[in-house]
């Protein structure tokens, strides 16, 4: 039995803050949430982690990210609209995939998330293997993870007309194209659905490990795939999480192919017949929101993301305003260019807000429900996490106080809209997952993720060169091309 003592403990979103409150644990569930007098006199065994100059919350969680620990920045891909970003990365192999995602994953716990959903993305190699070493990073770091598993089977070049694309391109470019290339993620439904069946087995005794299927997005995945994988889905009662109109050319793609709502043609699909979740909608209609609230799809912000890859802010306001429900990832491409979470969260929330006098925007409670509650339906993990309560995980972080403390010292008893407002992801004291401390400030936490940073570091610099930057060059001048007819 452990029971961590704090200054403050919120045990969920809307919950009332508890004074001198303590969190007891009971192997890698929540025991007991409550004053620290009264919970010690009923376990008065348990071993006490004293964090009085802290505030405990539920764990964040990161609901859309791809397991990437090094930024894109030093990945070697510059800031650009979305299309041409993606073409870029067609010049490099992979880096050492199990190093940069523990990396991904250290960061993540360093900065308060306790849980994670890893979206489709491959680096082009072997995907089961890609697969198995992501699921291990995640599982020997000790986050919790819903890994997606990825599928493609269209729009690998441009969204439409993809062999007049390549005719129009330089003959060098067309010649290095026509190297024949191994398919992205399994190549096929039945192969996905068999990488489902393996996984889930293989890391079948790593609680915190789980899965779903990543459908890249409308414009990757043939009509057909959708309705496959979501039967799958279903039937197994997995989830489904798919990129959903990021970009304008990808709007303007789903307004030609399906003449309206893009969700409105999933739902004739059948696609919410599974859990679902969709990240970015920057480009969503009303009728598109409408049918996110009515078929409880957990809308997925990344902010900083859509700003920096010149897609514009994402609808969060009138998301709010229509009640859907909304979560928020750091995608890898924060505004600040790292993993810390709260200073997206900030953004979000800033976002968030309707410009007038009515001062209309998400509360500090519903902001935290954003990222605690609403972060776990997006990565289809089980009922009631992203709350202290007794019975649930323990997942928790421990934020310092100090940055939000009146010059006396004192700090007030409703401590979260300051602590909204003003804290780091330097702030966390503690990260804790499954009962478990995995960050705590330690010199080993610190040694952990230097020695992650400098061999994924010296594995990108190790990469091999898969397309020149002649052929790259001319596929980003003919996308942006593509961009100019929209």
């Amino acid at each position: 039995m452990k029971i961590l003592r704090a200054r403050f403990v919120l045990p969920c979103a809307g919950g009332e803050p508890i004074v001198d409150g303590c969190v007891a644990i009971a192997a890698d569930r929540v025991a007991a949430v409550g004053r620290f007098e009264d919970v010690r006199s009923r376990f008065p065994g348990g071993a006490v982690l004293d964090y009085r100059q802290a505030i405990i919350l539920p764990g964040l969680i990161n609901a859309h990210q791809h397991g990437r620990g090094l930024s894109p920045l030093l990945l070697g891909y510059r800031d650009d609209a979305l299309e041409p970003w993606i073409a870029a990365r067609r010049r490099h192999g992979p880096p050492d995939i199990y190093a940069v995602t523990r990396l991904a994953a250290e960061e993540m716990l360093a900065n308060g998330v306790t849980a994670t959903l890893h979206a489709n993305y491959s680096y082009g190699s072997d995907y089961r293997e890609e697969l198995g070493e992501t699921a291990r990073a995640y599982r020997d770091a000790g986050i919790r993870a819903t890994i997606c598993i990825g599928y493609q089977d269209r729009g690998f070049l441009a969204y439409e007309n993809e062999a007049e694309f390549v005719a129009a391109l330089p003959e060098d470019a067309r010649k290095a194209l026509r190297i024949p290339a191994a398919p992205p993620y399994a190549g096929s439904v039945a192969g996905t659905i068999a990488l489902m069946e393996e996984m889930s087995a293989r890391f079948g005794d790593a609680p915190l490990i789980t899965f779903a299927y990543g459908p890249a997005g409308p414009q990757w995945v043939s009509d057909e795939a959708w309705t496959a994988l979501a039967r799958d889905a279903a039937r197994r009662g997995v989830g489904l999480h798919f990129h959903l109109l990021e970009s304008p050319l990808q709007a303007a793609w789903c307004r030609k192919a399906h003449g309206g709502s893009t969700l409105s043609h999933l739902r004739r699909l059948g696609v919410f017949e599974a859990k679902t979740s969709c990240a970015h909608g920057v480009y969503m209609s009303e009728e598109d929101m409408t049918l996110a609230r009515e078929e409880a799809v957990v809308v997925v912000a990344n902010p900083g993301s859509n700003l920096r890859l010149f897609n514009g802010p994402p609808p969060v306001a009138e998301l709010h305003r229509r009640g859907c429900v909304v979560a928020v990832g750091t995608d890898n491409t924060a505004l600040a260019d790292d993993e810390d979470y709260l200073a997206e969260l900030r953004l979000y929330a800033s976002l968030a807000r309707t410009p007038g006098i009515e001062a209309i925007g998400p509360s500090p409670a519903e902001i935290l429900r954003t990222a605690t509650i609403n972060g776990g339906k997006a990565a289809f993990l089980s009922e009631g996490t992203g709350s202290l309560e007794p019975g649930q995980p323990a997942d928790l972080v421990a934020i310092d106080c100090a940055r939000f403390e009146a010059p006396d010292g004192s700090c007030p008893r409703n401590a979260l809209p300051l602590l909204l407002a003003r804290a780091k992801g330097t702030d966390v004291a503690l990260t804790m997952t499954a009962g478990v401390v995995r960050h705590a400030r330690r010199r080993e936490d610190a040694d952990r993720r230097a020695h992650w940073r400098h061999v994924a570091t010296a594995s990108v610099a190790k990469r091999e060169t898969r397309q020149d930057e002649t052929t790259v060059a001319a596929i980003q001048r003919g996308l942006r091309g593509l961009r100019r007819e929209v």
